[in-house]
């Protein structure tokens, strides 16, 4: 018999897009599955869609708990599941029924540590886009050791670093932590699991539907929340150069995008003159190594170039790297 594979699927306030997610996880060609349910508190009656598909499918098992947050849901779903490998899919999320097969394959085949899979962005009216590896044809297959993974990952390239499309063997990485930052968990903690993954597996299949769920944690905008990345920037570069000092310019590179990125958003907003400091700081230290940097995409050593103009007169001219 194939082995068992756990399907955690962190629940929170997301009744409107539950049934979908769970039949298409139901529905997988590949049948021996363990599905995990993990309502974290829900205040609208997600945790009642979940009792009702545990007593159609013998194969659920629902946790009921108190909101703890997004980290540490998936960390009880790692903590209490059973199978010998997991994978993660977010409650406003759907999957291919091919998700798990697919990813189940790589693993096989490569004798791999972590297997991937593209994904598409998906919205309420149907549509889809996808924003990543759309230069691969779908039937693109690829393996890479850790380091190689990693840069790609800080340079923004092939791997995301999301927890969901990926199935996670658990006894080649037993130490899968999420921490407990409200932003950009999920790339710090795949730092981690890419470290001590030996090979990794990719198909370019998009078999992950990532729901823009406007009402989302990551879509509702809060400045000290969005500030996160900022913070998890800072601990991803001292994770990543610590492990890979040879990794010292992608590991900058991410630090000045990501500050990029937040510092356009919250610009401007009352109160935040420490924060804007910060991001300032780290702008200024890392700066010349990613203008010297090839590898770097070409908008953001502009944004590095204009930033000895000052702070402020770069972020008067945003729109210019937001293109």
């Amino acid at each position: 018999m194939k082995p068992l594979i756990s399907v955690l699927v962190p629940i929170y306030n997301v009744s409107e897009f539950l049934d979908n997610c769970i039949r298409s996880i139901i529905n997988q060609s590949y049948k021996n599955l363990e599905i995990l349910l993990l309502d974290d508190g829900s205040t609208d009656n997600s945790g009642e869609i979940c009792d009702k598909y545990s007593e159609r499918d013998s194969r659920i098992r629902v946790i009921h708990k108190k909101n703890e947050g997004l980290s540490a849901t998936r960390n009880c779903g790692i903590a209490n599941c059973k199978g010998d490998f997991f994978c993660i899919v977010d409650g406003d999320d759907s999957v291919h029924p091919d998700y798990v097969s697919c990813m189940y394959e790589l693993s096989e085949k490569y004798d791999a540590a972590l297997s991937m899979c593209s994904y598409v962005y998906k919205w309420r009216n149907g549509s889809t886009k996808r924003t990543r590896n759309s230069q691969y044809p779908d039937d693109y297959v690829c393996t890479a050791g850790s380091e190689e993974v990693l840069r790609e990952m800080l340079y923004s390239g092939k791997y995301a670093p999301s927890s969901w499309g990926k199935l996670f063997n658990k006894k080649k990485l037993p130490n899968i932590f999420f921490t407990s930052y409200r932003i950009g968990e999920d790339v710090l903690a795949s730092v981690d699991y890419f470290h001590e993954a030996d090979v990794i597996a990719y198909s370019n299949r998009p078999l992950y539907y990532y729901f823009q769920n406007e009402n989302s944690l990551t879509k509702k905008f809060n400045p000290d929340k969005f500030y996160d990345n900022v913070l998890t920037a800072d601990e991803i570069y001292k994770k990543s150069t610590a492990l890979y000092p040879q990794l010292k310019k992608a590991a900058s590179y991410y630090v000045i995008e990501k500050n990029l990125i937040v510092l356009m958003q919250i610009y401007g907003v009352d109160g935040l003159d420490d924060k804007i400091a910060h991001i300032s700081d780290n702008i200024k230290k890392f700066r010349k190594t990613v203008i010297f940097d090839s590898d770097a995409e070409k908008r953001v050593r502009t944004a590095c170039m204009l930033s000895y103009l000052g702070i402020n007169n770069l972020c008067k001219i945003r729109n210019l790297i937001s293109k």
